[in-house]
């Protein structure tokens, strides 16, 4: 316990040193970006992607990114109510409160479109079927944003493999207050899916630092969290706490 607390307090002091101006920000986002990997081909690496809470609570969300960003590896602006040109302008003003492009997704965006301010896309099943673009070995070639595509099934996640996405959130494996309603399809089920596929399956739903290893051990590389550090009273002490939470288990 001794240890972890130490972990977590470095965690923290890290944090506070860059934004006391000790560190400067191109050598924080230097040293922090190195653990982000290309389309997450790394197999040992476990991402952590924080989605917007679909509020609109643009202010919120502005400082709740600029607080977390250095210890998650992506941070989504999911705002179903907002325009592609909103969404373009939170990306924009994260990049300039110091958040990395390369952290930041716009859910619904275009795959070529351009990413000055976010390097990744991601699309919801309504999404894909739109699109009706199969990203083939050819046309793959061409420049563009990393595309992570919402599966709820093994069939659906097969064809989103086919489609060319770099990764899949599937959920929820947890019990959600985002899907109050809905049965969570739980840790088999997970396993399953990521067994089949070959591009990383990121576990989302209910997900918070004490199920970490579970998910990590059903063959997930990643979660993605809304709740458990948007909703918390300091996220960045939440997103700190996912981080070594992942760091335990490796």
């Amino acid at each position: 316990m001794k240890g972890a607390k130490t972990r977590l307090h470095t965690l923290m002091f890290d944090y506070e040193a860059h934004e006391s101006g000790k560190t400067s920000t191109n050598q924080w986002h230097q040293r922090t970006d190195k653990s982000v990997p290309m389309c997450g081909q790394e197999q040992d690496f476990f991402e952590l992607h924080v989605i917007s809470t679909n509020n609109a609570e643009q202010s919120a969300m502005l400082k709740a990114a600029k607080d977390i960003w250095p210890y998650v590896h992506y941070i989504h602006i999911r705002e179903k109510q907002l325009s592609q040109q909103e969404c373009f302008n939170w990306a924009k003003l994260m990049a300039e409160a110091g958040v990395p492009a390369s952290r930041i997704v716009i859910n619904g965006a275009n795959l070529y479109s351009s990413g000055h301010f976010y390097q990744g896309v991601h699309w919801s099943q309504n999404m894909l079927e739109r699109a009706k673009v199969m990203v083939t070995p050819e046309n793959k070639r061409d420049p563009r944003l990393r595309l992570g595509i919402s599966v709820h099934s093994l069939h659906e996640a097969r064809i989103a493999e086919e489609y060319g996405a770099d990764y899949l959130f599937f959920g929820h494996v947890y019990a959600s207050a985002s899907k109050p309603d809905s049965v969570a399809r739980g840790l088999d089920a997970l396993s399953e899916v990521c067994s089949s596929v070959k591009v990383p399956v990121i576990a989302i739903g209910g997900i918070h630092p004490g199920n970490i290893q579970a998910v990590r051990s059903a063959g997930a590389r990643g979660a993605a969290v809304i709740s458990s550090v948007l909703k918390h009273a300091n996220p960045a002490y939440a997103a700190a706490l996912l981080k070594q939470a992942v760091d335990a288990v490796k």
